[in-house]
């Protein structure tokens, strides 16, 4: 009889902590200078593409998906602001300009564990940088792919 008591307590307490919402983790300063870092040179990137294109592209990282951002130890960066400058590539003809002008209005980085690549959901390009699986993939297995083909290929 006692034991039954007590195992409904604990499970009282485990179903009233569960349904605690959690906090978001509090930035730190380095993170947030990071960030800020981040946003102003992709800022940089996506006003080139808009010059070359036409457009009105607006670009950004998907920060849920970086779980525990260091901006000392984070290597996507690079990636997403070259994967984004290539669009300036792109609309360098004019097919490629109407296309990304056509099709595009967003571009969101996110950090991946299945890939380096892009995909396209309506108007907004995602870009997928695996840092664990750098080579960038698309539609065919055996394709050795740069942004540039990437993108050509979805859009």
């Amino acid at each position: 009889m006692f034991r039954i008591p007590s195992v409904c307590l604990c499970l009282f307490a485990s179903l009233a902590i569960a349904g605690e919402p959690s906090k978001p983790a509090r930035l730190t300063v380095a993170q947030k200078n990071g960030w800020a870092a981040y946003d102003a040179e992709l800022k940089k990137k996506e006003d080139a593409v808009n010059k070359a294109c036409g457009s009105s592209v607006k670009s950004s990282y998907d920060r849920s998906t970086y779980p525990a951002f260091d901006p000392m130890k984070d290597r996507t960066q690079s990636a997403c602001q070259m994967a984004v400058g290539t669009l300036v590539e792109v609309c360098g003809t004019a097919d490629g300009k109407a296309a990304v002008k056509e099709s595009v209005t967003q571009t969101v980085c996110r950090l991946s564990t299945e890939g380096t690549k892009v995909t396209l959901d309506g108007s907004v390009v995602t870009i997928h940088i695996d840092p664990e699986n750098t080579s960038i993939t698309g539609k065919r297995p055996d394709g050795a792919y740069s942004w540039k083909s990437a993108y050509e290929e979805l859009l």
